[in-house]
């Protein structure tokens, strides 16, 4: 009788710890306010057309009205004065990892939204992890990206425009560059 209290005990204690874990890891349910959804989906399609990444898929965004011409921009505390100037620049940027890399990786990691009720307009905090592969085959990983990002509804365009973006990145190996 008593191995049979005992296994009850045993039985009941295994079936309060499976309750009271999955009441302790149970994720709350919630939902996103719609605007919310949309800003993030666009934004996380945006990041890849804007990047440097040795590629010249970004270029077309300095073309496409994604970009305000008034854009303030900066990119690890270089400030830009103009659209032109920032696009000299990260053609530049682009260069200088094509040259070096044989891939520069951007995966975003989280985000953070603020927008009005239609996601038309809103702030956009992002940081994603960055790695890379040298042109002579070593492989660096855990660099970091950041950006925060102004978006603003053009009524004239019918789209969302970025009107600020402020960017700080880190390649992988930080501060002694694979290239240095």
């Amino acid at each position: 009788m008593f191995n049979h209290i005992a296994n009850m005990r045993i039985a009941s204690s295994k079936t309060a710890a499976a309750i009271l874990l999955s009441l302790i890891s149970a994720t709350p349910v919630y939902s996103k306010p719609a605007g919310t959804t949309a800003l993030e989906e666009w934004f996380k399609s945006v990041v890849p057309q804007i990047f440097p990444n040795s590629t010249t898929n970004w270029q077309a965004a300095f073309e496409n009205g994604l970009l305000d011409p008034k854009i303030k921009a900066a990119l690890n505390g270089r400030d830009f004065t103009s659209l032109a100037e920032m696009r000299g620049y990260w053609s530049a940027v682009s260069a200088q990892i094509a040259s070096r890399t044989e891939y520069y990786i951007t995966e975003p990691e989280a985000f953070a939204f603020a927008t009005d009720p239609e996601g038309r307009s809103g702030y956009v905090i992002g940081a994603a992890k960055t790695s890379l592969k040298t042109k002579q085959g070593d492989v660096y990983t855990d660099g970091g990206s950041s950006a925060f990002v102004s978006v603003a509804w053009n009524t004239e365009l019918q789209k969302r425009v970025i009107t600020e973006w402020k960017e700080v990145n880190t390649p992988p190996n930080y501060p002694n560059y694979p290239w240095s």
